[in-house]
């Protein structure tokens, strides 16, 4: 199998790009009525944006978004959010979306993270999650802890740049 050395990045979407503040405070300027869902941050949005300028990344969503809605509407939604680059595949989840609890979903996330990247020969990839899948991903992880702050957060962006750059 020959490796692929392209950037790829492993993109959960709640608390990356979509903050409790558009999920849980009403705003309806940022309701998306077609999906049924609150809209993401700009701020998120404009980092984002600016780190798939630098990189040119292939995105795979791990999301459990991936449960509720085809490839094809999320990046209708991320085109309509403003987001510049689409989703190419999704991770798929190993043991569905049923968890008794968070520890599990986090392992469960990490997996099917490493199982796709092992399953396609990606050498330089990234995971970007505000569940913490440390633990299993190491080096290959980002995490976003501030739910209502995400990718946004203050050097989030440099980290991802330096892990993915180096």
């Amino acid at each position: 199998m020959t490796l692929d050395t392209r950037h790829y990045i492993f993109l959960d979407i709640d608390g990356v790009l979509a903050t409790d503040n558009e999920r849980y405070y009403l705003n309806v300027k940022k309701y998306d009525q077609e999906l049924n869902v609150y809209g993401f941050d700009k701020k998120c949005v404009k980092v984002f944006n600016e780190i798939c300028a630098k990189i040119n990344p292939i995105i795979i969503l791990s999301s459990d978004w991936q449960h509720h809605f085809t490839i094809k509407q999320i990046n209708d939604f991320f085109e309509r959010q403003g987001i510049t680059h689409k989703i190419s595949d999704v991770t798929g989840t190993a043991y569905g979306d049923k968890f008794t609890n968070l520890s599990q979903l986090e392992e469960c996330r990490a997996y099917d993270i490493v199982q796709y990247a092992k399953k396609h020969g990606i050498k330089k990839y990234l995971a970007i999650d505000d569940l913490n899948l440390s633990h299993w991903l190491d080096d290959y992880f980002i995490h976003t802890p501030r739910a209502n702050e995400g990718i946004k957060q203050s050097g989030i962006k440099d980290k991802i740049l330096s892990k993915l750059l180096k």
